[in-house]
């Protein structure tokens, strides 16, 4: 519960950026630059804090940086889910054929480091923030396919199922009204833990290069820009970098409490 209350925080920020900052994330104050938050010698509450090395409000591009990173995780874990539910729901059902190509893909996928296939995808579309959503989404479908086909597995040999087909109820009916809706608990879990993964790819792509772009406010990207100044404004990178961490570790703590809520023999039941 602490996770979530995190979570609605920095939620918070990010619907509410516009209203919560007095300036734009671009904009350029060239007379503030690496300005030091108002805590140190030289700040003040103009820029409460303090301002990068082209002079532009730190506060505005963290707030803004959350509407980027979290929205890209949203989007990842919603395509993700769709596409790997869609799949891993097939391979279950069907087997045969289907299952041995769908799991094909998942072993050539999960053969390589998750890190490594997404800039080899983004290498090839090319640098930019869809292309790197395209990327990471790639990497984190086998997690969803796994999890789903397994539950389909298991849903598929019940009673209930027989009885839905001893009516006759076709393929699609089955799979959307009798075993998908059985299956959700594990993929509602998967999903929570797959987004810290997604918001701490797509900032490891900001951070090579191959995500955001200047001067979008990603906190992958600003963790890169600010490498020069680690020593002498060390608030460029502790900000950010302390804004990625507690985003992704409440979402792993909500994560495993979904789990132990919805897992019976983790209950003890």
């Amino acid at each position: 519960m602490k996770g979530v209350w995190v979570l609605i925080f920095f939620a918070v920020l990010a619907l509410l950026a516009p209203l919560l900052t007095a300036y734009s994330p671009d904009q350029v104050f060239s007379s503030h630059a690496l300005q030091p938050p108002f805590f140190m010698s030289g700040g003040n509450f103009t820029h409460w804090l303090g301002t990068d090395d082209l002079g532009r409000d730190l506060w505005s591009r963290i707030v803004f940086g959350a509407r980027v990173s979290m929205g890209l995780g949203f989007l990842i874990v919603a395509v993700s889910l769709v596409i790997g539910g869609m799949l891993g729901l097939l391979a279950g059902y069907f087997g045969g054929w289907v299952d041995r190509m769908v799991l094909r893909f998942v072993d050539v996928v999960m053969s390589l480091p998750s890190l490594l296939l997404a800039m080899v995808v983004v290498a090839i579309l090319g640098p930019g923030l869809l292309n790197a959503v395209w990327a990471v989404t790639v990497v984190s479908l086998p997690g969803y396919i796994r999890i789903l086909r397994a539950a389909v597995m298991g849903e598929k040999s019940k009673d209930y199922v027989k009885a839905t087909e001893s009516f006759g109820a076709s393929h699609f009916y089955i799979l959307s009204r009798s075993i998908g809706p059985n299956c959700l608990a594990p993929l509602i879990v998967q999903a929570t833990l797959g987004f810290s993964d997604a918001v701490l790819n797509m900032a490891a792509l900001g951070f090579l290069g191959l995500g955001a772009q200047p001067p979008t406010p990603e906190w992958g990207a600003m963790l890169s820009d600010s490498r020069a100044y680690m020593e002498s404004a060390w608030w460029l990178v502790t900000l950010p970098g302390l804004s990625l961490l507690l985003v992704v570790l409440t979402f792993n703590l909500v994560g495993d409490g979904l789990r132990d809520r919805l897992d019976p023999k983790l209950r003890g039941l």
